[in-house]
């Protein structure tokens, strides 16, 4: 083997392994959890195709138990500080993704309960009565119980539009830009129930 040829297997072995390295590290971990998240996801809807970047992850407990790692995704990589980040995941226009990754059963009784306590936290008397019908078809679509790896993909497009993903299976979109914002406020807004600041801190400059 001359040396020509010995310097591009070399270099050849090398790009495999940083290619490697790189999809290797598409995938974000949530350590309490375990759960892997990609960096980036893409899907179409309506012939629209939408291109989110990852935002942050963390774990949503109860008591001690961890229920679910929960990822967050949004239509940008711009960085912005953390008071225009809070203010960008809460505001319709560019598309967003909410993923929760169970990590154990949950029977249905216990997540139904969960939303409506968290819409009634989140939302102004005005707003819930205004959005209560909405809130209704929502919790309607979670009618199983969840089981440990199953997952729960939310989806807001822009103009308010609310995609919800059970087990896999897509439920009839829910249109209101009030009942978006609420919606994302469970997790990331002033009450969240997990750790907001970790779900958009890959969206702050450093």
């Amino acid at each position: 083997m001359n040396r020509l040829t010995l310097l591009g297997v070399l270099a050849t072995v090398f790009l495999v392994g940083f290619l490697g390295r790189a999809i290797a590290q598409e995938m974000v971990e949530e350590p309490s959890t375990g759960k892997k998240f990609p960096a980036q996801v893409s899907f179409t809807y309506n012939d629209s195709t939408y291109n989110l970047t990852l935002t942050g992850v963390a774990v949503r407990k109860k008591f001690v138990f961890k229920v679910y790692g929960v990822a967050h995704y949004m239509e940008t990589s711009a960085k912005m500080s953390k008071e225009e980040a809070k203010k960008a995941v809460l505001t319709d226009g560019k598309a967003k993704q909410i993923v929760m990754d169970f990590a154990r059963g949950v029977g249905v009784g216990k997540i139904q309960g969960a939303y409506r306590e968290s819409f009634k936290k989140n939302a102004t008397e005005k707003e819930l009565a205004e959005i209560q019908p909405l809130v209704d078809q929502f919790i309607g679509y979670f009618d199983k119980d969840v089981k440990e790896n199953e997952q729960y993909v939310l989806r807001w497009l822009p103009g308010g539009v609310v995609v919800t993903i059970v087990q896999g299976e897509e439920k009839p979109a829910i249109t209101n830009e009030t009942f978006a914002r609420v919606l994302w406020s469970i997790w990331l807004g002033d009450k969240s129930i997990v750790k907001r600041d970790q779900l958009i801190e890959r969206l702050i400059a450093e």
